[in-house]
């Protein structure tokens, strides 16, 4: 009979309550240096994700990557805009889970569940992932 399936507790699975969302250097410096996918297709990707965590009420951590040194600027507008209200933890490591506010902020959402989204996956997302 069909019906609304139940939520479960302790799944391996992710669910809004187990999950959370690090989106790490959405930055204008970076993204115009992306030459293997389109700009517009980035963008509605990465919104895309953004609106799925404010959606479903993830929690979500946003770091960049040298904005208090002058090195880059903050995170980009489309994304800001996608994103719950959310506050940047920039950082100057390459590796973001070697930021101890980084790394605070992941282990404070009490989620065991870390969807990361990273402009260049051999950077930001391979190493957090890999350290984690």
């Amino acid at each position: 009979m069909a019906g609304e399936t139940p939520a479960r507790s302790n799944d391996h699975l992710l669910t809004p309550q187990n999950a959370m969302l690090a989106v790490i250097d959405y930055q204008p410096e970076q993204v115009g240096t992306v030459g293997s996918i389109a700009h517009d297709e980035l963008m509605l990707n990465i919104t895309a994700v953004a609106r799925a965590a404010r959606a479903y009420e993830l929690p979500v951590v946003l770091t960049t990557v040298g904005v208090k040194l002058g090195a880059n600027s903050g995170t980009i507008d489309e994304l800001r805009e996608a994103l719950p209200p959310t506050e940047e933890i920039d950082r100057t490591t390459l590796n973001s889970w070697e930021d101890t506010d980084f790394r605070s902020a992941v282990e404070a959402t009490g989620r065991k569940k870390v969807v990361i989204t990273g402009l260049w996956t051999e950077v930001c997302v391979a190493f957090p992932a890999l350290d984690q």
